[in-house]
């Protein structure tokens, strides 16, 4: 016994830091498995553990990953939760012998702690030989900022340790000796995060194709590897669930901005976080999208790590000392690797500060296949942290031990001195909020979870605006299926087949049993009002929420009641042309409209839209102005649509060049100045369907503004 706990002293040592990095940030209150209220904060760590919640208490399926009931009638996996498939998996499986109320994020975020230490500590040990250098060495990659930064906000991309692992085996071990490893590394890395996989497997692939050049292999056996690994990961991937969405509704928004700059390396600023993450570096404006997702900043400590070991790399008074170094063939295969990836993570638009200095124009459909990884800042990680070993390698090589240590200590202090000011705001993190994820207060909801046990959205998407505020209520009441998700991939055309189908349902006054409603937005409240108003459904206003739940309007109160009263289609004055914003939920639109991406105007969305509004008091004939834009593609060149008005038929549009539609309203069928405009769509168009993007929506016109008139 005493043999093995010397020999496993750093293993140990390794546990004990990291449990009071888990302390540190999670609290100890949080360590619990039952622990969950600090992860329902409204941010992504509520739909890591609620995509949890609906796996677990879920039948099995195929593929194992499925998980239907987290997004009913969407279809979603336990993947794109970014819920640590395969803890997730592992933990169904004993299911019967765990609470209710269980969660495995704080037991995840030890793991990443521990490997973080570990892996960096193997590699720096393997060439220095100093248990002492390589642990303060390992110092450096637990507190990195891209590592730290990712801890708790973004659940999947802790798990760094895996790109560590990668380095390891890629920087110490001959490749072709170790296919195994590489292709557990490979299937393993899936099932924490995708973006993983996508590095881990171009090392791997620029790894073995330099062996083969340099080695001489037999190309059947490189292909046959090849081919061993990819069925590998493809076969990961099917049983996890990653084809439970369409290979287009992979592809994402945001290739060419979510990018490295090349300046991300200097810049210690995450604007939309309002942190900084150093004391001495001032903020450089970046965009947005390079701040999230391209933050790579290094530490002062590592800046002048790198400096310096540049330094000793040129010079020539170290040539014998780092001669092992130049000569290493990983390393200089690494050299290429970090210099492709770092290309990568620029993607087409090279940006220096606020400047682009090169972009390059690319095919759609490349652009389509590179926004599978729209995130490219991500992949400059790897180049990061081989820097960061490699540097440290550097120094011990051109000192002695003693020294060495001198110089690394000294480093590492000013890193620590110099990151705390980001580490500061990570620690007792959830110390501070641990009970603000009970968001909804009334105690109507416990009545009301009690026997409705679907909660459903009337805006169904896949990152809802109310899910952080029911997502608690909702594993703390056992809801049973919901379409109100926050996911990182979603079927587009799935969801939009849901919408299709509650809006049709709503105009049918078919609502669901056993199911509450969540209004999205006064547009949606306002024409289920002019549709419910005089039936046996509750409208409910509590906790800044109004929710709709059928065969209850007995259950509102005074309040929700004169709250209900005052609810009505926003008022369009005469020649007073208004402009139409789909995020401006006290608009004019009613069910059927989508956005038009953060820009003016919004899209009719399938085969009905309405328009809902009031008119001043007068007693003449209205002409109705709509500017619009309509959607033609090679599969409708005219968009045609029927016209309704309050529910009384107006006329037949067809729209081709035109601009504007101009509907004369009789002031009979005017009552109680209350305008409902239906528009009747017969071929709206999704841009999936023509291959001109992803997008699932069924469009029609994009309604830019409106304006009434008297005659």
């Amino acid at each position: 016994m005493k043999n093995f706990l010397l020999n496993n002293k750093i293993n140990f040592l390794f546990l004990f830091i990291s449990f009071l990095c888990l302390i540190a940030i999670v609290g100890k209150d949080n360590l619990s498995f039952t622990s969950i209220n600090w992860l329902h904060d409204s941010d992504e760590s509520s739909y890591n553990q609620l995509g949890w919640y609906f796996f677990k208490n879920d039948i099995w399926r195929f593929p194992l990953g499925s998980n239907p009931n987290f997004g009913d009638g969407i279809g979603n996996s336990i993947v794109y939760t970014d819920s640590v498939p395969f803890l997730a998996l592992i933990f169904k499986s004993i299911k019967l012998f765990i609470p209710n109320n269980f969660q495995y994020f704080s037991f995840w975020y030890f793991i990443c702690f521990y490997f973080q230490l570990f892996f960096s500590y193997s590699i720096l040990k393997s060439f220095t030989n100093s248990v002492l250098y390589s642990f303060i060495g390992s110092l450096f990659f637990l507190i990195s900022p891209i590592f730290v930064d990712r801890v708790d906000y973004h659940v999947g991309l802790s798990g760094q340790w895996l790109l560590l692992f990668a380095l390891y085996l890629g920087l110490t071990q001959r490749v072709k000796d170790n296919k195994i490893s590489w292709v557990f590394l490979v299937s393993l890395s899936s099932l924490v995060h995708f973006y993983f996989s996508a590095m881990i497997l171009v090392i791997y692939f620029f790894l073995r194709v330099f062996n083969f050049y340099f080695e001489k292999e037999r190309f059947f056996n490189l292909l046959k590897d090849f081919l061993i690994i990819t069925l590998f990961l493809f076969l990961t991937l099917y049983l996890s669930g990653y084809f439970e969405i369409r290979m287009a509704d992979s592809l994402g928004i945001g290739f060419g901005d979510y990018k490295l700059n090349l300046l991300s390396i200097f810049d210690p600023g995450i604007a939309y976080k309002n942190i900084s993450w150093s004391w001495f570096l001032p903020d450089i404006k970046l965009s947005t999208g390079e701040e999230i997702e391209g933050f790579n900043y290094l530490g002062l400590g590592q800046i002048m790590m790198i400096l310096l070991s540049l330094v000793l790399f040129l010079n020539k008074k170290y040539k014998t000392n780092i001669f092992s170094i130049k000569k290493n063939r990983n390393i200089n295969i690494f050299i290429f690797i970090s210099l492709f990836f770092t290309l990568w993570a620029l993607s087409n638009k090279i940006s220096f500060g606020s400047y682009t200095i090169l972009e390059i124009p690319i095919h759609k459909y490349i652009f389509g296949i590179m926004s599978i990884i729209k995130s490219t800042g991500r992949l400059f990680w790897i180049v990061n942290y081989f820097l960061l070993a490699l540097s440290i390698i550097i120094i011990f090589k051109c000192f002695k031990e003693k020294n060495s240590l001198i110089i690394i200590i000294s480093l590492f202090l000013l890193q620590v001195a110099d990151v705390s000011a980001g580490l500061k705001d990570r620690i007792g993190l959830h110390n501070k909020v641990k009970n603000e994820g009970v968001f909804l207060k009334d105690h109507i909801w416990d009545n009301l979870f009690k026997e409705n046990k679907i909660l459903n959205t009337t805006y169904p998407i896949s990152w809802s605006g109310l899910f952080g505020s029911f997502s608690y209520a909702m594993e703390k009441n056992n809801i049973q299926k919901t379409n109100l998700i926050t996911v990182a991939r979603i079927n587009r055309a799935a969801v939009a087949k849901v919408r299709y189908f509650l809006y049709d349902n709503f105009r049918k006054k078919n609502l669901a049993t056993n199911t509450i409603y969540a209004i999205d937005g006064l547009g949606h409240l306002r024409h289920l009002k002019h549709i419910y108003k005089d039936e046996n459904v509750g409208f409910l206003y509590r906790d800044g929420i109004w929710i709709m739940v059928p065969k209850e309007k007995e259950m509102m109160t005074s309040k929700d009641i004169k709250a209900f009263e005052e609810i009505k289609p926003k008022l369009l004055k005469i020649n007073q042309k208004k402009k139409l914003y789909f995020k401006d939920q006290d608009n004019y639109y009613g069910l059927g409209w989508s956005h038009n991406s953060n820009k003016p105007g919004i899209w009719s969305e399938g085969k009905i839209s309405t328009l809902l509004l009031r008119t001043e008091n007068n007693l003449e004939d209205l002409k109705l102005e709509i500017f619009t834009e309509p959607y033609l593609t090679k599969k409708n060149k005219v968009l045609e649509f029927d016209i309704y008005v309050n529910d009384i038929f107006n006329k037949k549009a067809q729209l081709k060049n035109n601009k504007k539609i101009e509907i004369i309203i009789k002031k009979e069928i005017i009552k109680n100045d209350l305008l409902k405009i239906d528009f009747n769509f017969k071929n709206p168009v999704s841009p999936y369907e023509v291959l001109e993007s992803p997008d699932s929506r069924q469009l029609g016109m994009l309604v830019t503004d409106i304006n009434i008139l008297q005659m």
